[in-house]
């Protein structure tokens, strides 16, 4: 009979385990989860995804489902082979499953019904019977709200019609934007408005002026990225809706000029008089309201001023008056019937000995005040009424309107400031505005008339204003027409595209400036342009100087 050697037993012995330790770690069984969050809508039914890998039977292990918040919350516990959940948060009860019939094939899979905006977080999937390292997964839950935009009309501002979108019920907040029927975003009459109720619910609102279009149809669309859902709505606007244009009306006026002369000129001598009348009485009414607010802030600087000046006296002469006043008790009472000092304090200065006493405790209370400034300056008013002789003594009683007049100056200069910058922009987005919209309007008629595409597509390009793809097809092009085409396709894909056709309305006007000039509006524009820059806001201090010096003068005189 043949043996084996000792040393081929041990060789055989060693090479048996180390096969043995290989095989038992590639096939360790670990807990897995989903690389991306689980995405739900308030009220779904979900299923929190978690499996064991290689696959391996779950009937006998104990699986722990917890949510990482401050405190762990105990979410669903299976052990024993049944589900039990005699500690389960309440928040949870009745709402959570697992597939029973999957656990033999390592599906540890939890069902939520009835999803809350509460319900998002962190959840854990732990299977702590393992012998494995990764005995555990994270799954992270995102949980929001959404709902239908409801679109109405809101009025008609100009030649065109406001419409209103508003949508409730959202979470996370949302965006909103307003399209054309092409699918470009609109420029909307200002920010969203936005509001979030009791239940943490976001409702937004958008107003956008629109014009007459080929379909008058617009859409209100809200997104939410965060959790990937969006919802729209459209609206189609009749055009019996939309004013009268006085563009029309100036067509008009100059065809029938070929008729009769003397009528168009009576007619374009009308417009223009009913235009200038419109505009000087948006501007008195622009003017009025900036003199009214300029007034409301002067006076509401002028209380806080005042205020303050109060404060900073009695501040800085306590020693003098805690020495002279001898009226503390009754100071203190007229503080205490305002509730500017405690009930207590108010019994303390009542019972002091002596007036220095009283006013000892007085000016602790008034330290001690929550908004001292107006407790000290309270104090100032009831002293300057029982003993003005004090105040008159410290030689400060006349410098008080001094102050008042350098503040109110600075003011003035600051609103002044402002109101310039604000009208430079405001000039500046309406010029945008109406070059992008006589773009627009007069799509059609640009195709067809204008001979420079090419040119105008190169200027664009060297501004970085169109990719360079788009311009070497249209350089390729073969008909002018063909080239204006792609040209107003990359006017309407452009981020911007206000800014993007007011600098092609200007690149237009210098290189064919006929074009412009036959569509019977070119006079018409660059008349407006020079009224708006004669009547910017920024003159509006100037203009109004002697009435703001009268306005000012009189503030001071009353303090």
């Amino acid at each position: 009979m043949k043996t084996f050697p000792t040393s081929a037993v041990w060789c055989l012995g060693i090479l048996f385990i180390s096969v043995s330790l290989i095989t038992t770690g590639s096939s360790e069984v670990q807990v897995v989860g989903p690389a991306d969050p689980v995405d739900a809508l308030a009220g779904d039914d979900i299923i929190l995804p978690c499996s064991l890998k290689p696959k391996a039977s779950a009937e006998t292990m104990i699986v722990r489902w917890t949510r990482l918040n401050l405190t762990t919350e105990n979410v669903h516990l299976y052990r024993d082979g049944r589900d039990s959940n005699e500690d389960q948060s309440p928040s949870y009860r009745g709402r959570t499953s697992m597939f029973n019939e999957e656990l033999k094939n390592g599906n540890v899979s939890l069902k939520l019904t009835r999803v809350t905006l509460s319900d998002a977080g962190s959840y854990m999937c732990f299977i702590p019977t393992l012998t494995s390292q990764v005995k555990e997964t994270t799954v992270q839950l995102l949980v929001g709200a959404v709902s239908q935009p409801v679109i109405s009309i809101d009025g008609t501002k100009d030649w065109g019609v406001v419409l209103k979108c508003e949508s409730g019920g959202w979470f996370p907040e949302p965006e909103m934007e307003w399209l054309d029927s092409s699918g470009t975003i609109l420029p909307a009459d200002g920010p969203p408005e936005r509001h979030r109720d009791s239940e943490g619910l976001y409702t937004v609102r958008r107003h956008v002026t629109v014009n007459q279009t080929d379909t008058n149809r617009f859409t209100c669309r809200v997104q939410q990225q965060e959790i990937n859902h969006m919802k729209e709505t459209e609206i189609h606007v009749p055009d019996d809706v939309f004013p009268k244009s006085h563009v029309g009306l100036i067509v008009g006026l100059l065809a029938a000029a070929v008729v009769v002369l003397t009528a168009s000129a009576g007619g374009v001598y009308w417009w223009r008089k009913h235009m200038k009348e419109k505009q000087r009485q948006r501007w008195e009414e622009r003017d009025k309201k900036i003199i009214k607010d300029l007034e409301e802030r002067m006076k509401d600087y002028k209380l806080e001023q005042e205020k303050r000046r109060d404060a900073q006296f009695v501040t800085r002469n306590k020693d003098h008056l805690i020495q002279n006043v001898s009226e503390g008790k009754s100071i203190a009472s007229e503080l205490h019937k305002k509730d500017l000092i405690p009930d207590e304090m108010n019994s303390q200065i009542s019972a002091a000995g002596t007036s220095q006493d009283q006013m000892r405790l007085l000016f602790k209370a008034l330290e001690e005040a929550e908004d001292t400034t107006r407790v000290k300056s309270t104090f100032y008013k009831i002293l300057l009424d029982l003993e003005p002789d004090v105040v008159k003594d410290l030689g400060l009683f006349n410098l008080i309107g001094l102050f008042n007049t350098i503040g109110l100056f600075n003011t003035i200069e600051k609103q002044r400031q402002r109101w310039e910058e604000r009208v430079k922009d405001y000039k500046l987005e309406q010029e945008k505005r109406r070059d992008a919209q006589f773009v627009t309007r007069n799509k059609d008629h640009l195709i067809q008339n204008v001979s420079e595409g090419k040119s105008i597509a190169s200027e664009l390009h060297k501004k970085d204003l169109i990719p360079d793809e788009m311009n070497s097809q249209i350089s390729a092009a073969g008909t002018s027409q063909d080239q204006m085409r792609l040209l107003f396709k990359a006017l309407e894909e452009a981020e911007d595209t206000t800014r993007v056709k007011s600098t092609f309305y200007k690149i237009l006007l210098d290189l064919e400036p006929d074009v412009v000039k036959d569509l019977g509006l070119f006079n018409t524009i660059e008349k407006q342009r020079q009224r708006w820059e004669e009547r910017g806001d920024a003159r509006f201090v100037t203009r109004h100087k002697d009435h703001l010096i009268q306005k000012v003068s009189g503030g001071i005189h009353s303090i």
